[in-house]
């Protein structure tokens, strides 16, 4: 059996980054955007995704825990890196050896980080009303110990759907707490949109939601070629997104069967007639949602052919018909998901989001540039 293997396509990276830095009739400037690389660049390799996007200008980056920041410094020396769990015990020599920026979430984290001024500056995470991380925005910022701050963010609950009043409210709410902490912090920078935010950005209305300064946009998912919208009447900028990744596997048997032949696992499927079934080698160990079962369908030169029965750990079934423009064979290499059958089709019909099937791609899955 031959590994599954995903192809990166870097160009279509450094597009859509650029693409995410439009802000109306100008462009964020490419020091200001910073890539979320969090979960190995969401499953499909830090390593040539961060070397890309610095590369393309991109000088800030966030991972999401100390050992991820690690290890993208080795790739990237010069690189700002903030870590979005922010400052332990634990994680302060890694911290401060390898020059990583803790997102301070708590007034422990704040505490922890002022005892230690020689750390450098970090960054301070402000909750506007996802209720998941950083100091609520009512917090009295003004108890704050002495702190060097370079940046102070908050992240949207709903962003994903442009048109719910939310992020307004949350934009309101950061604002509030800008001119206190200007004083505190003169040179601090500010830092509000995701992929989605910033997308719905591209009219230029962002100065108009509220009075807060975007100096910096957190772009994650949309980098690697995701719609980050679930509101199919959104924008139509982000249907310039470029696709990033192409999971491919091959065929490693073909067979005729007849009516009434059942599949996989539990028997799940039958044929209702004569018909010619492909094995392909990938499946759930290789990220394949089991979901997928008699319900998916992989890609192969202008067919789409359905997936039949149980998903095995290994492999998985199709059904193809007995036509003569239909050559699969064995051998050959079929799209499960890439530029033909998108990430998000794929992870709606396993009920399930993109990012999900991204970050689940299993280790043996070849990463190719």
């Amino acid at each position: 059996m031959t590994s599954p293997r995903l192809h990166l396509d870097l160009d279509a990276l450094a597009h859509n980054f650029h693409l995410l830095r439009q802000r109306g009739a100008e462009s964020l400037p490419a020091e200001r955007a910073a890539a979320v690389v969090k979960a190995n660049a969401y499953g499909l390799g830090i390593g040539p995704v961060a070397q890309r996007l610095w590369q393309e200008g991109c000088r800030r980056f966030f991972v999401a825990v100390a050992e991820e920041g690690t290890a993208l410094r080795c790739e990237l020396p010069e690189a700002q890196i903030y870590v979005l769990a922010g400052a332990t015990e634990q994680t302060l020599d890694e911290l401060k050896i390898h020059r990583l920026k803790p997102v301070l979430n708590t007034p422990h984290q704040c505490a922890l980080w002022s005892q230690l001024p020689d750390l450098g500056p970090a960054a301070l995470h402000i909750d506007t009303g996802m209720h998941r991380l950083g100091l609520p925005w009512d917090y009295d910022f003004g108890s704050l110990p002495a702190l060097q701050l370079e940046l102070i963010l908050t992240h949207f609950a709903r962003a994903d759907e442009w048109s719910n009043p939310m992020r307004q409210q949350q934009l309101g709410r950061f604002a509030a707490s800008v001119p206190l902490l200007r004083d505190q912090f003169p040179d601090v920078l500010f830092s509000t949109n995701n992929s989605a935010a910033a997308l719905s950005d591209h009219d230029g209305s962002a100065s108009v939601l509220a009075d807060v300064p975007m100096d910096v946009d957190r772009l994650g998912i949309g980098l690697y070629g995701v719609n980050p919208h679930v509101e199919t009447d959104s924008k139509p900028a982000k249907q310039r997104l470029a696709n990033v990744a192409t999971l491919e596997a091959q065929v490693l048997q073909v067979r005729h069967v007849e009516a009434g032949a059942e599949v996989g696992y539990g028997s799940t499927y039958r044929v209702s007639g004569a018909s010619r079934l492909a094995t392909i080698g990938v499946g759930y160990a290789d990220g394949v949602p089991r979901l997928l079962s008699n319900r998916g369908q992989v890609y192969f030169r202008g067919h789409r052919f359905p997936i039949v029965g149980r998903i095995s750990m290994d492999s998985l079934v199709v059904e193809a018909p007995d036509a003569a423009d239909c050559t699969l064979q064995e051998g050959d290499w079929v799209e499960v998901f890439g530029a033909n059958l998108s990430v998000d089709e794929v992870a709606q019909q396993a009920e399930t989001i993109a990012y999900e099937v991204y970050t689940g791609l299993g280790s043996r899955v070849r990463r190719l540039l």
